[in-house]
């Protein structure tokens, strides 16, 4: 309590508030200049406390018992879900999301970033500005794992070394690999060497955020112990909110913080400039509590208005999530099978714990992934019923219409009972969704969580989009190379005992997914960037809040187009981009120290 109160005395050149993906990222490179203060706030934990963060086969545990490493917020119900509430989770630590994700790295589409850039007007979003940025953030390793090249030939001019965050296809590939391509291949899905090189369309092996064993991510990549010791200038809080920025007239000044261990409360200053970090849903509600945001809001919550910004909460894109599960041949390994027979997990975590190898080196650490082109989807009634922007924008060739991902044992199918059983999941997730979302305050006390509504299904072509990729995923679990492998669906539309036979039926597909659909992980777009001709855009695209001074946003909350890709890739380019501009502005200072090096 002594260290946080002691704050109250003192004053930041930054303060950056939200410690996960990009707010770690940022609060590295900042520590780099001379003579600079920077606190960074982070609500949850600190890195290294919780040690199966960096072991990636415990990832499927941690999003269901790590409730200390969380962000659990529920949903408003969905109409389009049978009235169902989902609960939404996110990193609460150091390093945010990426702590807890499935560590799985993927870019998507260049005409995403390409799109960006159009819809901010700054060339610097383009895919050829943004690609040697990504470049440099990764320390890639091209080795494939034996028996495997014929799936994967990395592009070396899309790919980095040296950088912080190690990526990998894995030491050893998940069972059923090769069956799944084969699968994809017979069905009209091509081959894709490189996923990561600009177009993901057709189907290979994935890339994956981790090296020597152990996951890699914002915290260990950016804010190891090494680089805190060196960072001088750097404070990093955790278990501390920001509950509220503090103007003066205009001008982003201080915050005010709230420890959640003591609930003491302090005011810290700031010299140069706040940055938030919060994510998806806290950034926007950290606005809307320190009075940024739409008008008629705020002040239903008698909250003074600073900026009325509309755009703030509004906006929220997402992907969402639909499995499709089997039972196969029991003699095929199961990852599940390890949580379910506590001495398969005691025999992993000893191996795992000797030298990172085993089972838990093993699941999370390599796999398969298609982005399929759906042509059934672009002659179905919905689609022709959106304008020719839309239609224009989803034709693309490199913007895949769905992702469908191989995972060894099941998600929701119940298996406690059948532990020598072995199961697949195929996980569908559903891109380029066109409904929108919001996040609202719930009261103007910061310590309730906000209204998340993410309008799931909303959009009529978005229940296009579910039923094809569902029929999709169905085809591809009917090809001939799963004759010897699939003995029956276990969690699907019109549940069957031959996948044959299984009845794909649009209603009876339609009615599963209202019952099954979950989030996508990936919510982003309630703090767009956009141009001052965009009337719902939050920030320039340099992160500056509009309307206010002092203070940029930079985290997934301003990404204004729903990228077909997995989004942690997103928030660590948003911080980087962020950092640049930042570190442009202090250049004097780091030539100075380089020229006496």
């Amino acid at each position: 309590m002594d260290r946080f109160t002691s704050l109250a005395s003192r004053e930041f050149d930054y303060i950056i508030c939200g410690g996960g993906t990009s707010g770690s990222l940022l609060a590295s490179r900042l520590s780099k200049i001379p003579n600079i203060t920077i606190l960074l706030i982070e609500a949850g934990r600190d890195s290294s406390i919780a040690s199966d963060v960096l072991v990636p086969g415990k990832y499927i545990s941690q999003l269901s018992e790590d409730h200390d490493g969380l962000w659990e917020m529920p949903t408003v119900p969905q109409e389009q879900l049978n009235g169902r509430s989902l609960t939404f989770l996110r990193g609460k630590q150091i390093g945010g999301s990426s702590a807890v994700n499935y560590m799985a790295l993927a870019r998507g589409p260049a005409a995403d970033y390409d799109e960006w850039a159009k819809l901010t007007g700054d060339e610097g979003w383009k895919w050829d500005n943004v690609l040697p940025l990504m470049k440099g953030l990764e320390n890639f390793d091209p080795r494939v794992p034996e028996g495997y090249e014929k799936f994967a030939v990395p592009d070396p001019g899309s790919h980095g070394a040296g950088g912080p965050l190690a990526i990998s296809f894995g030491e050893q590939m998940v069972p059923g690999v090769e069956t799944f391509i084969d699968a994809c291949k017979e069905k009209g899905i091509q081959l894709c060497l490189d996923n990561n090189a600009g177009d993901p369309v057709g189907v290979g092996l994935a890339h994956f955020n981790v090296g020597n064993g152990q996951r890699s991510y914002a915290a260990n990549a950016f804010l190891g112990a090494e680089v805190r010791r060196k960072a001088k200038g750097l404070t990093v809080l955790t278990r501390t909110v920001c509950d509220k920025i503090l103007f003066e007239g205009k001008k982003a000044t201080g915050v005010e913080l709230f420890h959640v261990p003591t609930g003491e409360k302090v005011r810290v200053d700031c010299r140069q400039e706040i940055i938030l970090a919060a994510g998806a849903f806290g950034s926007p509600q950290l606005l809307m509590l320190s009075g940024v945001g739409p008008r008629h809001h705020l002040e239903s919550h008698g909250i003074p208005v600073v900026a009325d910004v509309l755009g703030v909460g509004q906006n929220a894109l997402d992907h969402s999530v639909v499995t499709i599960e089997y039972k196969v041949r029991s003699d095929l390994p199961d990852h599940n099978r390890l949580f379910i027979n506590p001495l398969l997990l005691a025999e992993a975590e000893a191996r795992y714990s000797k030298d990172r190898t085993g089972p838990l080196a093993v699941f999370g650490t390599s796999g398969t992934v298609a982005f399929p082109k759906i042509k059934q989807l672009y002659e179905s009634r919905e689609f022709h019923a959106l304008d020719t922007p839309t239609q224009a924008y989803l034709l693309e060739k490199t913007r895949p219409s769905a992702e469908i991902w191989l995972a060894a044992g099941p998600s929701f199918y119940a298996n406690k009972a059948h532990p020598n059983e072995s199961f697949v999941t195929h996980e569908l997730l559903l891109q380029n969704n066109l409904s929108k979302g919001t996040v609202s305050l719930r009261s103007s006390n910061p310590r309730d969580l906000p209204v998340i509504d993410p309008k799931f299904l909303d959009h009529p072509f978005d229940r296009r989009i579910a039923i094809e990729t569902v029929k999709e995923a169905v085809r591809i679990a009917q090809a001939t190379a799963y004759d010897t492998v699939i003995e029956k669906m276990v969690h699907g539309p019109g549940k069957q005992s031959k996948v044959a036979n299984i009845d794909v039926d649009d209603e009876v597909v339609l009615n599963f997914v209202r019952e099954n659909l979950g989030q996508g992980y990936h919510t982003m777009a309630t703090c767009r960037m956009g141009t001052k001709h965009d009337p719902l855009a939050v920030v320039d695209s340099e992160f500056h809040v509009v309307g206010v001074e002092g203070l940029r946003l930079a985290d997934l909350s301003v990404c204004p187009v729903l990228t077909c890709n997995h989004t942690q890739i997103n928030a660590y380019l948003i911080g980087e981009k962020c950092a640049k501009i930042l570190l442009g502005m202090h250049s004097f200072r780091l030539e100075t120290v380089e020229s006496k090096l």
